[in-house]
């Protein structure tokens, strides 16, 4: 029995949405810097410029732009992924995120969250944190990451 079979079809359809998922922010990241949206950090780190992709591809009327799938950015401004934090006792928490900024913007800065949350691990260490809130989180990013993608 492999590792995927142990799961069962829930998490096994999560880790397959978290791929898609993956795939599709590698492709945006890579397209994003090879059309020059991307400044020079520390050292020369690259840092890819999503707000100016947001305003400048996107755009504020994004919602209308969406048409049908503007629910799907409206979950995510609505329920924006939390971040990391260390608490008092200097333990790593999760912590709330403002769900007032409703601009492209914050849209575009919690869909990067999501993919932060899940790269370094923060998401999953052998099982999902809250799957339900996972898969709709990602569901809905790919929702807008799918939409704009003519862009790509």
């Amino acid at each position: 029995m492999s590792s995927s079979d142990k799961q069962g079809p829930v998490e096994a359809e999560l880790d397959q949405l978290a791929f898609r998922f993956f795939k599709l922010f590698a492709r945006y990241e890579s397209t994003l810097k090879e059309r020059g949206y991307f400044s020079s950090g520390k050292g020369g780190h690259i840092l890819v410029d999503w707000n100016r992709f947001a305003n400048d591809v996107v755009g504020p009327t994004f919602a209308q732009d969406l048409g049908n799938s503007a629910a799907a950015a409206m979950h995510i401004l609505e329920n924006p992924p939390k971040r990391q934090a260390v608490n008092d006792q200097n333990q790593i928490i999760w912590a709330d995120v403002s769900a007032n900024d409703k601009s492209v913007q914050a849209l575009f800065g919690h869909i990067q969250r999501m993919r932060n949350n899940l790269y370094h691990g923060a998401k999953f260490n052998g099982t999902w944190f809250d799957p339900q809130r996972s898969w709709d989180l990602l569901r809905n990013g790919l929702v807008i990451l799918t939409h704009y993608e003519k862009w790509l």
